[in-house]
């Protein structure tokens, strides 16, 4: 089973994944970190994104890309 948890924009330029500490700040103020180590390089401006919950744990999706990364929300 799949819940969307959140869906909205990035906030500022998104540039991929990179680590554990990268973090993702939706335009509504929350913020999500990576958890767990993956790179992936992918530019755009403000990009429409979504948190899913699957199997156990939150991935984020960006709009463009087929690539997912785990993340948790950090507030």
């Amino acid at each position: 089973m799949i819940i969307v948890e959140q869906v909205g924009k990035i906030k500022g330029p998104f540039r991929g994944f990179k680590n554990q500490q990268t973090r993702f700040t939706f335009a509504n103020g929350i913020v999500w970190r990576q958890n767990e180590s993956k790179y992936f390089y992918f530019y755009a401006g403000n990009p429409r994104a979504r948190v899913i919950y699957k199997n156990g744990v939150y991935l984020l999706e960006i709009d463009g890309t087929e690539e997912t990364v785990e993340v948790i929300k950090e507030y």
